[in-house]
């Protein structure tokens, strides 16, 4: 748990103890960087998960038992927080329920619904459209301007993930064709945009993972009658029941996680410019298949890897403090 803690107290506090030491400190467009990186990687994991979860569990039952055990290991983290601006929160309580109801609620059940009946292809080239939600949403929401180089930088980066998703052949779109599924994972991916938005726009004077710890119950509330439904259909059993509890443990600390990286990324670089950071999803979804899976690595995902990090480098260095 020490290990823990030395981890996650500056995600909380923001403030790091390595300045105590004299330790040099990055830039914060660097450190946003790296933790929008590390959302990416932990998210993709979390497809994965969600693909093997859709055998086992239904999606709002797999949700609200990852978000419940998520509450429970944020807590020790952020109660004093949480409680020290407890009339605050009472009085922007509409903003962390809209946030609850859009990222716990929406957005992870439309993911794991969605995977239960899409190919983890589709998914992949939905997910990359998750930018250009951002952005436009930022654009209709906050009046965020972008200049040419942000856009060259996403155009680079969509063509990496285009070149992954498409196997190196443009040809290979023929093969694919919408369906429930895919339309069910572009709301969720929808949902997730606006609360992208929502964190930049009505910042709630919280560390990120105080702000998650207080949207969950919101989310918990909101998931209760269609999981409870779900339950009741599928009845009693434990067949699978190692895998589902591996399953729930892991989507409950690293995408989590993932959360607190996104917020505190998104706070430097804001919603448009983090938002670029999602293409790297397909591609530590290919590292992951790779890896884990044994599929073989082949020439079009070194080269999607390379526009997508080109991209990245291109992108608006310009940031501004939330």
């Amino acid at each position: 748990m020490a290990f823990v803690a030395d981890t996650l107290n500056p995600l909380i506090s923001g403030t790091a103890r390595h300045r105590e030491a004299g330790r040099p400190q990055l830039p914060p467009a660097s450190f946003a960087a790296l933790a929008l990186t590390g959302a990416a990687l932990l998210w993709s994991g979390n497809f994965l998960a969600g693909r093997m979860a859709a055998e086992v569990l239904p999606p709002a039952t797999f949700s609200a038992a990852r978000w419940a055990l998520a509450l429970l290991l944020l807590l020790p983290f952020t109660f004093r927080e949480i409680r020290a601006k407890a009339d605050e929160l009472k009085r922007r309580w509409p903003l962390w329920m809209a946030a609850g109801v859009l990222n716990i609620a929406v957005f992870t059940v439309m993911i794991y619904a969605g995977l239960a009946h899409t190919t983890l292809v589709n998914g992949s080239i939905i997910g990359s459209a998750a930018p250009i939600l951002v952005g436009l949403l930022g654009w209709l929401i906050l009046r965020e301007r972008t200049s040419r180089r942000a856009r060259l930088a996403l155009g680079i980066s969509t063509l990496g993930v285009a070149l992954i998703v498409t196997r190196g052949n443009i040809a290979n779109l023929a093969g694919l064709a919408l369906n429930p599924g895919d339309l069910v994972l572009f709301g969720g991916i929808s949902a997730f945009a606006l609360y992208a938005v929502l964190l930049k726009r009505f910042p709630g004077g919280l560390s990120a993972a105080a702000a998650l710890a207080v949207s969950i119950p919101f989310g918990l509330v909101a998931l209760a009658p269609f999981a409870a439904l779900e339950m009741a259909q599928a009845g009693a059993g434990t067949a699978h029941a190692g895998e589902i509890a591996l399953l729930i443990a892991y989507t409950a600390v690293f995408p989590t996680l993932g959360f607190v990286l996104w917020a505190r990324g998104v706070a430097v670089l804001g919603p448009t410019r983090a938002g670029q950071f999602l293409q790297l999803m397909p591609v530590f979804g290919a590292a992951l298949a790779v890896g884990l899976l044994g599929e073989e690595l082949h020439l079009y995902h070194v080269a999607g890897l390379a526009l997508v990090a080109a991209g990245l480098a291109l992108r608006d260095r310009r940031v501004t403090m939330a």
